[in-house]
C-alpha cells in the first residue's frame, strides 16, 4: 500500500524528489500513472515502505485526499513551469492544473524547499518517518535527475485509462 506521495506539477522536481525517498527500507516510485492506473497504485507490490512522487495524481483529488498516505505537494509558479516545459520542446500546461495543486489536502510547499536542506529534512522525515539522510541530500543537490522520456515505456492500457477519465473529468466540469 503506498504510504507517502509527493505531488506536483511536471518540471517540480518531483523526480529528483523520488531519488531523495528511494532508501534502504523506502522505494518511491516516479510518475507510476504511465505504467498503472491511479485506482490500482496500492497492488504495487515491494518489500520496502512505498511512495510514489507524481505528477499526474493531483488531477484526481477526491481519490488522493481519500487515500491516508502521507502527502507533500510541490507548488512552482506556472511560469516557470510553462518555461521549463517549452525549453524542453513540450506544450505549455492544460486548463485542468488551474487550481489543481490547491485541491489536495496534505502539507503544501514551494518546490525550492526539497533542495534546500532544512525544507528537505521536514519534507523526508515527514514523508519516510526516519532521519534525514542530510549526506545523501547534499550529494543530489549537484544532480540534474529527470525523467528520460527516449527511455520511457508507458503502459497503453494504462494511459489510455487514465486519459479517459481526464476527459470525463473535463465534461464533468
Amino acid at each position: 500500500m503506498i504510504e507517502f506521495m509527493a505531488l506536483g506539477m511536471p518540471r517540480s522536481g518531483t523526480a529528483w524528489l523520488a531519488n531523495l525517498l528511494t532508501t534502504d527500507t523506502t522505494l518511491c516510485e516516479h510518475d507510476p500513472m504511465w505504467r498503472i492506473h491511479y485506482s490500482d497504485l496500492d497492488s504495487i507490490f515491494s518489500d520496502k515502505h512505498l511512495g510514489v512522487s507524481c505528477t499526474g495524481l493531483a488531477l484526481f483529488p477526491e481519490w488522493v485526499n481519500a487515500h491516508p498516505a502521507r502527502k507533500v505537494i510541490l507548488h512552482r509558479p506556472f511560469e516557470e513551469v510553462d518555461a521549463s516545459l517549452r525549453a524542453m520542446g513540450s506544450e505549455p500546461l492544460a486548463a485542468p492544473w488551474v487550481g489543481a495543486l490547491d485541491r489536495i489536502q496534505g502539507t503544501h510547499v514551494s518546490w525550492k524547499e526539497i533542495f534546500d536542506p532544512h525544507g528537505a529534512r521536514g519534507i523526508y522525515e515527514f514523508l519516510l518517518e526516519k532521519p534525514f539522510d542530510a549526506e545523501r541530500h547534499a550529494m543530489l543537490v549537484g544532480l540534474n535527475v529527470q525523467m528520460d522520456f527516449e527511455r520511457m515505456k508507458p503502459d497503453p492500457v494504462a494511459v489510455r485509462r487514465l486519459f479517459a477519465d481526464l476527459a470525463a473529468k473535463g465534461r464533468q466540469q
